[in-house]
């Protein structure tokens, strides 16, 4: 009995943690997205300006659950060859997750639109 008991603690606190981890990598997912298909949409004419499209990620961020600081977001503009200005924006945050009762542990992201 005490056997199964534990057995069933044990299997609830790998679920827990499979669920928490499983939810950041979720949201880093859905951001990535937003934040490449929105590169692809500001790189059209007109060009927005950099504040603007600083405001949009970071309201992305928001939407996703990112805490994406202001200081870590770097937006550039890359001229190629016959196809005008290309948006390059790169990110880096992280998350610390609780895992277990009383552990946490930290999750780095990094991106570069491609």
């Amino acid at each position: 009995m005490i056997k199964r008991l534990i057995s069933l603690v044990v299997f609830v606190l790998v679920v827990m943690a499979a669920y928490q981890m499983g939810m950041v990598y979720f949201h880093d997912q859905q951001f990535k997205d937003a934040v490449r298909e929105y590169a692809i949409l500001a790189s059209q004419p007109p060009p927005k300006p950099d504040e603007t499209m600083r405001a949009k990620v970071m309201d992305l961020a928001q939407a996703n659950q990112i805490p994406l600081d202001p200081d870590y977001l770097d937006i550039s503009r890359q001229n190629t060859a016959g196809l005008g200005d290309k948006i390059v924006i790169k990110f880096s945050y992280a998350v610390n997750v609780s895992l277990l009762p009383g552990y946490k542990r930290r999750f780095d992201f990094d991106y570069v639109t491609p």
